[in-house]
C-alpha cells in the first residue's frame, strides 16, 4: 500500500506543478492582450471606429506580439 501512495503524491505533485507552468507561460501573453486592447480601444476612440472590433483587433495583436517576443518558459525554470 505504501507504493501506491507514493505514486499518487508523485501525480499530484506533477499535477500542481504543470498548473502553475501553465499559469506562469499564460502571464505574459494575457497582459499583453490587455495591454493591447487598451491600445486598440484608444485608436478605435480617436478615429471613430468601432470600438468592440478595436479592442478585439488590439487584444489579439498585443497578445501575438508578446507572445513572440517575451522568452520562452522551459519546464525546468520554476
Amino acid at each position: 500500500m505504501a507504493e501506491a501512495k507514493d505514486i499518487l503524491d508523485k501525480v499530484k505533485q506533477l499535477k500542481s506543478n504543470s498548473v502553475g507552468m501553465a499559469l506562469k507561460k499564460m502571464k505574459g501573453p494575457f497582459s499583453g492582450a490587455l495591454i493591447g486592447m487598451g491600445g486598440g480601444l484608444l485608436i478605435g476612440f480617436t478615429r471613430g471606429y468601432n470600438l468592440v472590433s478595436s479592442a478585439f483587433v488590439g487584444a489579439l495583436l498585443g497578445g501575438v506580439i508578446s507572445q513572440v517576443l517575451l522568452p520562452k518558459l522551459n519546464d525546468d525554470n520554476e
